[in-house]
Formats: structure tokens, sequence, C-alpha cells
């Protein structure tokens, strides 16, 4: 490697600061808690969708780095995804033509931030060597992968590394960059609710990417959302790490997804209108999922191993997606709603035998139901969820219109619910 090629990522060796250009002044909900572990020991691993700020959040960090004393030098960044190349390339680089020294002769910490580790072959062996033989340097790494990102990163690396999901905008996000105060939105829901519902649906649009939060031309979102987010997951992203060739069964599964989110993924129906094997079908919605384009829910039957078993709904990795294939039918848009509440909370499973219940969230055997309704009043499947499972669950949760509790169930519009002013969302597991 050359040391031009490296120094285009490292402006700071010159003049001393980050560029203001690739600098946001929003900083994501995570980035406190990427600040409180630097100081650790431990690699840092932030993954997520494309696009959803893992660059900016990695530049953030080293501009209040460079702010707080650092030396320019002792840090470095590249991406893989900019400029193919391999960490021993660029950490040998760096050595030799900017340290002028090895890492272990360097008194302070060095900070190594590489971008889009995933697509270099066989990364994590090749941190741990290095974070085996030097204690002093710092590894801050990003990927836009799901499943061999954490798999790996477990496997190769553990105690060495702790990962941190960052997931598209919240919807307190997305209100703050619209310059709204939300703790005012917080005081007083109910004078709010004319204007929240309307930031809702537009947020359902476009709002899970920062650099959309503003934007008014919905064209221009939607070919951002599918030319930089869709297209360059399955066209790229996933037939490299895969090595697939029929991308085209990639995306027609994911246009199925976005224009019925929620359904059941029925594989034998799949692979009769697409003429594809029942497996390859499966394969490639776990691709999807590896690329964070769909989630899968699994249908809650007490045990991780028999849930697993049972039949799956798909999901949209945000309902952004379905908008970048063109305006759904009016019908999809309380799917839409509900794939927004899946984001939210990060549910893992539903409740389907008999009734059925859109997420239930478990934790240490108790649970959680929630449902998503254009009716308030529609309670009947989370009674006979309370009542299927006594003294198990400890919430019941209607989105919907109204504000009151009906016979147990708490009901919340689905904007104060996605902001979590009240305490209807908990994190689980």
């Amino acid at each position: 490697m050359e040391l031009e090629e490296l120094s285009r990522f490292n402006s700071w060796w010159t003049t001393g600061l980050v560029r203001e250009a690739v600098l946001e002044k929003y900083k994501r909900k995570l980035y406190d808690e990427l600040k409180k572990n630097l100081g650790r020991r431990q690699a840092l691993l932030v993954w997520g969708m494309r696009r959803v700020g893992k660059t900016v959040l990695a530049l953030q960090l080293i501009d209040d780095l460079l702010k707080g004393g650092v030396n320019p030098r002792f840090i470095v960044y590249f991406s893989f995804d900019e400029a193919p190349s391999d960490v021993r390339d660029v950490l040998e680089t760096y050595q030799k033509l900017v340290l002028n020294t090895t890492f272990e002769a360097i008194d302070g910490t060095i900070y190594v931030f590489l971008d889009e580790i995933q697509k270099v072959q066989d990364w994590e062996s090749k941190i741990k060597v290095y974070y085996d033989l030097y204690p002093r340097v710092k590894f801050v790494l990003t990927g836009s992968a799901a499943v061999a990102l954490r798999k790996r990163s477990r496997e190769s690396l553990a105690g060495r590394i702790v990962a941190f999901l960052l997931e598209p905008l919240s919807f307190e996000e997305f209100l703050e960059l619209s310059g709204k105060e939300v703790g005012a939105v917080r005081k007083n829901p109910g004078l709010w609710d004319r204007e929240m519902t309307g930031l809702l649906y537009r947020y359902m649009r476009c709002g899970s990417f920062p650099e959309l939060v503003g934007e008014d031309d919905e064209e221009f979102a939607r070919n951002y959302v599918l030319g930089n987010v869709i297209e360059r997951v399955v066209y790229r992203d996933v037939p490299q790490e895969f090595g697939l060739r029929d991308v085209e069964l990639l995306r027609s599964l994911l246009y199925l997804v976005a224009r019925n989110p929620g359904a059941v993924v029925n594989y034998r129906e799949l692979s009769k209108n697409l003429g594809r094997d029942q497996r390859t079908i499966s394969n490639y919605m776990e691709y999807l999922e590896y690329g964070l384009l769909v989630r899968l829910v699994h249908n809650y039957r007490g045990s991780p191993l028999a849930s697993a078993r049972k039949m799956k709904k798909a999901y949209l990795g945000t309902p952004n997606l379905a908008f970048a294939f063109g305006q759904p039918d009016s019908h999809v848009a309380p799917k839409l709603l509900e794939n927004l509440v899946l984001v939210k909370t990060d549910a893992k499973f539903f409740y389907r035998n008999n009734f059925e219940v859109d997420f239930v969230l478990v934790h240490e055997g108790n649970l959680i139901g929630i449902e998503v309704k254009e009716d308030e009043s529609d309670i009947r499947q989370l009674k006979l969820f309370l009542k299927h499972f006594p003294g198990k669950v400890v919430k019941a949760v209607l989105v919907a219109a109204g504000r009151e509790t009906i016979e147990g169930v708490e009901v919340v519009p689905a904007w104060e619910f996605l902001l979590g002013s009240r305490d209807f969302v908990r994190r689980l597991g």
C-alpha cells in the first residue's frame, strides 16, 4: 500500500482536524456509549444497516479524541468499502510510513478505526493477532452485515470485543433532527397528536436514514434508499459474501416482503411462484436477514428450539425500504406501522395458535404482548393472550389511536409508543 492511499482517509495527520464536511453536529444516542468504551481495552464493533451513520459515528469519535489532545498521528482510519485492501497491509504501512516505528515502541494509545471490516477475508483472526500482540492498540470496527460479524466476533474474539448495534434512526432521533423539542412533546402528548401523526408518516417513508430527514423530494429519497441501501446490499454485499449469482431472486424476495410485511413465510408457495426449490428460498431469505434488509420473527412456543421449528413472519429492516420500491398500496400502511413497532421493540416472537398476537417480548419467563390495530377497541387477541398465559404476561399493549386502559390492556397512540414517552417498551433479553 502507498502512503498516499492511506493519507487520503486521514486528513488530521496534516491539519490536526477532521474535515467539517464529513462531520455532523447531531450525535446518535449510541455515541455516548461508544465514547465511554473508548477507554477500555476491548475492541469495539459497531454494526448496522448501510447509511444509518456508522462512518459518521467513527469520525465523530476521532474528532473528540483530537479535541481531547490525542496526537493526530496516533489515530488511523481506513475504509475497506472504498479501497479494497487487507488489515495487515494497512497497519504495516501505517507503522512504517506514518509512525516510523512499531506499535510496541509507541508510548501511548494508538486508535485504529477500520470501516466495513466484513469486506476483509478472515478479518477476525487478523484483528486477534494485533489485539494480543499490542495491548496499547485500540480497535474500533464497523460493518454492514449481521450474522457473520456477530458470529465471527463471538467465536474468534471472545472477551476481546464489545459489539454495538446502530439501528436506523429512532422516532425520537428523527424528531430531534427535525428540530422538535422532544421534552415538550413528552410533557403534553395530547397536544401534539395531529402534528406527530403527520411526522410519523414522514418518518415511515424515509426517516430511518439521517441524510434524508430534511429531504422534501420524495423521488430523490426513494432513489437514495434504492441505490445506496437496497441495490448495494442485493447486488454487491450479499453476493460477494456468499458467492451468489441469482441476485434477482434476492430482489424478488425483498420486494415480496415490502409488499406484505408481517406475512407468514410459506416456502412451498414461494417455491411454486418463483420457480426455485424451497431450500434455496430459505437460504436466500436468510441472506437478506444477513444484509439487515429483512427481519424474521418466530412463533413463540416457550423454548428457543421449539420456536425455531415453527412458522416465521418476515418484516423489513425499516419500512423505508417499502417506499423505495414505490408508493405502497393502502392496505400495506397498517402493516408498515406494525413493522415500525417491531424495529422499536426488537421483538423476536409473535404468537399464533387459534388466535394471534403481533409481538411477544420475553424476559426470564415473563411476557409482554403487543398488538398493532387501527381500532382501539379491538382488544380480543390480547385478552385471549392474557388468559392463555396466566401469571406470565406482565403487560399487554394495544398500539392504536386512544389513551386508556381497557380490561388490563393499555392503549397508546403509535407515535407515542415509538417515542417511548411512557414505559411501554423495554428492551428485553
